[in-house]
Protein backbone atom coordinates (compact mmCIF):
# COMPACT_ATOMS: atom_id res chain seq x y z
CA UNK A 1 0.00 0.00 0.00
CA UNK A 2 1.05 3.44 0.14
CA UNK A 3 3.14 2.96 3.21
CA UNK A 4 5.71 1.45 0.62
CA UNK A 5 7.36 5.28 0.84
CA UNK A 6 8.33 4.19 4.28
CA UNK A 7 9.22 1.09 4.09
CA UNK A 8 10.36 -0.04 0.28
CA UNK A 9 9.73 2.64 -2.53
CA UNK A 10 10.05 -0.07 -5.45
CA UNK A 11 6.55 -1.04 -3.90
CA UNK A 12 4.87 1.67 -5.57
CA UNK A 13 5.32 -0.13 -8.66
CA UNK A 14 2.34 -2.01 -7.90
CA UNK A 15 -0.10 0.72 -6.95
CA UNK A 16 -2.99 1.28 -9.39
CA UNK A 17 -4.59 3.97 -7.54
CA UNK A 18 -4.61 6.94 -5.92
CA UNK A 19 -4.08 6.62 -2.11
CA UNK A 20 -3.98 8.32 1.49
CA UNK A 21 -2.36 7.09 4.70
CA UNK A 22 -1.98 8.09 7.79
CA UNK A 23 -0.66 6.36 11.07
CA UNK A 24 0.07 7.89 14.62
CA UNK A 25 2.05 5.68 17.02
CA UNK A 26 1.03 5.84 20.65
CA UNK A 27 4.55 5.50 22.29
CA UNK A 28 5.73 5.63 26.33
CA UNK A 29 8.08 8.44 27.77
CA UNK A 30 5.99 11.14 26.31
CA UNK A 31 7.23 10.37 22.66
CA UNK A 32 5.34 10.72 19.27
CA UNK A 33 5.60 8.97 15.99
CA UNK A 34 3.19 10.44 12.74
CA UNK A 35 2.61 9.60 9.38
CA UNK A 36 1.08 11.23 6.32
CA UNK A 37 1.46 10.28 2.92
CA UNK A 38 -0.43 10.57 -0.35
CA UNK A 39 0.48 8.65 -3.53
CA UNK A 40 -0.89 8.97 -7.30
CA UNK A 41 0.12 7.07 -10.39
CA UNK A 42 1.45 8.44 -13.10
CA UNK A 43 -0.05 6.95 -16.18
CA UNK A 44 2.22 9.07 -18.65
CA UNK A 45 5.47 7.48 -17.77
CA UNK A 46 3.89 3.93 -16.05
CA UNK A 47 5.21 4.54 -12.40
CA UNK A 48 3.95 5.87 -9.49
CA UNK A 49 4.76 9.05 -7.16
CA UNK A 50 4.32 9.40 -3.14
CA UNK A 51 4.46 12.52 -0.61
CA UNK A 52 5.29 11.71 2.56
CA UNK A 53 6.23 13.69 5.60
CA UNK A 54 7.30 11.04 9.07
CA UNK A 55 7.59 13.60 12.33
CA UNK A 56 8.89 12.16 15.35
CA UNK A 57 10.03 13.61 18.93
CA UNK A 58 9.23 15.04 22.39
CA UNK A 59 7.30 17.47 23.34
CA UNK A 60 8.04 19.72 27.18
CA UNK A 61 10.96 18.60 27.90
CA UNK A 62 12.04 20.75 30.79
CA UNK A 63 15.30 23.21 30.78
CA UNK A 64 17.27 22.95 34.04
CA UNK A 65 20.87 24.60 34.23
CA UNK A 66 24.03 24.06 37.13
CA UNK A 67 25.88 26.24 39.32
CA UNK A 68 28.76 27.67 37.14
CA UNK A 69 30.51 30.23 39.26
CA UNK A 70 29.59 32.74 36.87
CA UNK A 71 26.15 32.83 35.17
CA UNK A 72 24.98 31.21 37.95
CA UNK A 73 26.96 31.43 41.35
CA UNK A 74 26.46 28.42 43.89
CA UNK A 75 24.74 29.49 47.15
CA UNK A 76 26.95 28.49 51.07
CA UNK A 77 26.35 24.72 50.93
CA UNK A 78 26.57 24.06 46.90
CA UNK A 79 29.07 23.20 44.56
CA UNK A 80 29.40 24.26 41.13
CA UNK A 81 28.45 21.91 38.98
CA UNK A 82 25.00 21.00 41.53
CA UNK A 83 21.54 21.55 40.08
CA UNK A 84 20.12 25.22 40.04
CA UNK A 85 17.25 25.57 42.56
CA UNK A 86 14.37 27.84 43.56
CA UNK A 87 13.47 29.27 46.24
CA UNK A 88 11.85 25.94 47.61
CA UNK A 89 15.00 24.05 47.27
CA UNK A 90 13.22 21.74 43.87
CA UNK A 91 15.23 22.08 40.82
CA UNK A 92 14.48 25.11 39.00
CA UNK A 93 12.90 24.86 35.22
CA UNK A 94 13.38 27.64 33.60
CA UNK A 95 11.34 27.12 30.05
CA UNK A 96 10.14 23.84 28.20
CA UNK A 97 11.26 23.03 24.71
CA UNK A 98 11.07 20.45 22.06
CA UNK A 99 13.02 18.02 20.44
CA UNK A 100 11.57 17.62 16.92
CA UNK A 101 12.81 15.59 14.00
CA UNK A 102 10.72 15.78 10.59
CA UNK A 103 11.47 14.04 7.36
CA UNK A 104 9.63 14.94 4.15
CA UNK A 105 10.20 12.46 1.38
CA UNK A 106 9.35 12.53 -2.56
CA UNK A 107 9.31 8.80 -3.98
CA UNK A 108 8.96 7.03 -7.47
CA UNK A 109 8.45 3.48 -7.79
CA UNK A 110 7.65 1.69 -11.25
CA UNK A 111 6.71 -1.58 -12.22
CA UNK A 112 9.69 -2.67 -14.74
CA UNK A 113 8.52 -5.95 -16.32
CA UNK A 114 5.90 -8.40 -14.59
CA UNK A 115 8.28 -9.82 -11.79
CA UNK A 116 10.68 -6.73 -11.12
CA UNK A 117 9.93 -3.13 -9.18
CA UNK A 118 12.05 -0.58 -8.66
CA UNK A 119 11.81 2.88 -6.94
CA UNK A 120 13.75 5.87 -5.05
CA UNK A 121 12.85 8.53 -2.45
CA UNK A 122 14.88 11.59 -2.04
CA UNK A 123 14.17 13.18 1.67
CA UNK A 124 14.71 16.23 3.22
CA UNK A 125 15.02 15.99 6.65
CA UNK A 126 14.57 18.70 9.50
CA UNK A 127 16.07 18.46 13.04
CA UNK A 128 15.44 21.03 16.01
CA UNK A 129 16.66 21.21 19.11
CA UNK A 130 15.95 23.75 21.79
CA UNK A 131 17.63 26.74 19.73
CA UNK A 132 19.07 25.11 17.64
CA UNK A 133 18.24 23.46 14.82
CA UNK A 134 19.85 21.03 11.92
CA UNK A 135 19.18 20.28 8.10
CA UNK A 136 20.22 17.50 5.37
CA UNK A 137 18.89 15.21 2.42
CA UNK A 138 19.00 11.70 2.18
CA UNK A 139 18.19 9.13 -0.47
CA UNK A 140 16.37 5.72 0.10
CA UNK A 141 16.92 3.21 -3.25
CA UNK A 142 14.24 -0.15 -3.79
CA UNK A 143 13.76 -3.61 -5.44
CA UNK A 144 11.36 -5.49 -5.64
CA UNK A 145 11.08 -8.93 -7.07
CA UNK A 146 8.00 -11.44 -7.33
CA UNK A 147 9.41 -14.80 -7.97
CA UNK A 148 6.20 -16.77 -8.65
CA UNK A 149 2.84 -16.61 -7.57
CA UNK A 150 3.32 -17.30 -3.58
CA UNK A 151 7.36 -15.84 -3.18
CA UNK A 152 8.76 -12.12 -3.51
CA UNK A 153 11.81 -10.97 -2.31
CA UNK A 154 12.33 -7.34 -1.42
CA UNK A 155 15.83 -5.22 -0.63
CA UNK A 156 15.59 -1.61 0.14
CA UNK A 157 18.95 0.72 1.19
CA UNK A 158 18.06 3.78 3.57
CA UNK A 159 19.62 6.80 4.35
CA UNK A 160 22.61 6.70 1.49
CA UNK A 161 24.74 9.79 2.04
CA UNK A 162 22.28 11.33 4.91
CA UNK A 163 23.89 13.80 7.08
CA UNK A 164 22.34 16.36 9.09
CA UNK A 165 24.45 20.07 9.31
CA UNK A 166 23.18 22.39 12.32
CA UNK A 167 23.10 25.95 12.82
CA UNK A 168 25.57 26.25 15.58
CA UNK A 169 29.09 28.09 15.80
CA UNK A 170 30.56 24.70 15.13
CA UNK A 171 29.15 24.02 12.04
CA UNK A 172 28.34 20.37 13.59
CA UNK A 173 27.57 18.06 10.90
CA UNK A 174 26.07 14.87 11.85
CA UNK A 175 26.04 11.34 9.61
CA UNK A 176 23.63 9.44 9.47
CA UNK A 177 24.14 5.50 9.42
CA UNK A 178 22.77 3.96 6.13
CA UNK A 179 19.72 0.99 6.71
CA UNK A 180 19.97 -2.38 4.73
CA UNK A 181 16.76 -4.15 4.62
CA UNK A 182 16.23 -7.57 2.80
CA UNK A 183 13.22 -9.16 2.86
CA UNK A 184 11.01 -12.30 1.60
CA UNK A 185 7.04 -12.80 1.77
CA UNK A 186 5.84 -16.15 1.20
CA UNK A 187 1.78 -17.43 0.58
CA UNK A 188 1.37 -20.68 2.82
CA UNK A 189 -2.07 -20.99 1.99
CA UNK A 190 -4.43 -18.67 0.04
CA UNK A 191 -5.30 -16.90 3.43
CA UNK A 192 -2.30 -17.14 4.73
CA UNK A 193 0.85 -14.82 4.25
CA UNK A 194 4.31 -15.30 6.12
CA UNK A 195 6.93 -12.92 5.74
CA UNK A 196 10.72 -12.45 7.19
CA UNK A 197 13.17 -9.08 7.14
CA UNK A 198 16.61 -8.71 8.24
CA UNK A 199 17.38 -5.37 8.92
CA UNK A 200 21.42 -4.01 9.19
CA UNK A 201 21.46 -0.21 11.04
CA UNK A 202 25.23 0.86 10.22
CA UNK A 203 27.62 -0.86 12.96
CA UNK A 204 24.51 -2.20 14.96
CA UNK A 205 23.49 -5.53 15.27
CA UNK A 206 21.42 -7.46 12.95
CA UNK A 207 17.79 -7.70 13.67
CA UNK A 208 15.66 -10.49 12.71
CA UNK A 209 11.75 -9.74 11.84
CA UNK A 210 9.21 -12.42 11.67
CA UNK A 211 5.54 -11.67 10.93
CA UNK A 212 2.58 -14.40 9.66
CA UNK A 213 -1.23 -12.44 8.17
CA UNK A 214 -3.87 -14.80 8.38
CA UNK A 215 -7.70 -13.72 6.38
CA UNK A 216 -10.67 -14.25 8.80
CA UNK A 217 -12.83 -13.17 5.91
CA UNK A 218 -12.55 -10.86 2.69
CA UNK A 219 -12.10 -7.67 5.34
CA UNK A 220 -10.74 -8.99 8.61
CA UNK A 221 -7.40 -9.99 8.63
CA UNK A 222 -5.25 -10.88 12.44
CA UNK A 223 -1.68 -10.66 12.14
CA UNK A 224 0.98 -11.56 15.26
CA UNK A 225 5.01 -11.58 14.92
CA UNK A 226 8.63 -10.82 16.61
CA UNK A 227 10.40 -7.67 16.16
CA UNK A 228 13.70 -7.92 17.11
CA UNK A 229 13.21 -11.11 19.91
CA UNK A 230 10.24 -8.72 20.91
CA UNK A 231 6.50 -10.11 20.59
CA UNK A 232 4.02 -8.11 18.32
CA UNK A 233 0.14 -8.74 17.47
CA UNK A 234 -2.40 -6.57 15.39
CA UNK A 235 -5.53 -6.38 12.84
CA UNK A 236 -6.52 -4.71 9.98
CA UNK A 237 -9.88 -4.30 8.18
CA UNK A 238 -10.73 -3.77 4.80
CA UNK A 239 -14.13 -2.08 3.93
CA UNK A 240 -14.53 -0.94 -0.29
CA UNK A 241 -11.73 1.35 -0.72
CA UNK A 242 -11.07 2.28 3.22
CA UNK A 243 -8.31 -0.23 5.56
CA UNK A 244 -7.84 0.33 8.68
CA UNK A 245 -4.69 -1.12 10.52
CA UNK A 246 -3.77 -1.90 14.58
CA UNK A 247 -0.58 -3.14 15.71
CA UNK A 248 1.14 -3.71 19.38
CA UNK A 249 4.47 -4.69 19.97
CA UNK A 250 6.64 -4.52 23.06
CA UNK A 251 10.31 -2.37 23.03
CA UNK A 252 13.08 -1.62 25.34
CA UNK A 253 11.27 1.75 26.52
CA UNK A 254 8.18 0.13 26.73
CA UNK A 255 4.62 -1.03 25.03
CA UNK A 256 3.78 0.84 21.51
CA UNK A 257 0.69 0.93 20.02
CA UNK A 258 0.34 2.11 16.45
CA UNK A 259 -3.09 2.75 14.40
CA UNK A 260 -3.78 3.41 11.03
CA UNK A 261 -6.19 4.24 8.27
CA UNK A 262 -5.89 4.84 4.68
CA UNK A 263 -8.25 5.63 1.05
CA UNK A 264 -8.24 4.27 -2.31
CA UNK A 265 -9.71 6.07 -4.70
Amino acid sequence: DASATYYNPAGLGGLKKREFLTMHAMLSLDRKFDFANYVLPDKKRGGVWGLSWTKFGVDEIPETNVYDGIKYVPPVGSAIGDPVLDASGNVKIFSYFSDQENAYTLSYGKQMNAKRRLGASLKLLRHSLFNSSASGMGLDLGWHLKSDEKTSFGLALKNLGSSLKWNTDSGQKDSLPVTMVFGTAYQLKPKILAAMDLEQTGSESLKLKLGVEGKVNQNIALRAGVNNKKFSIGAGFDSNDWHFDYAFYDEILGANHRISAGRRF
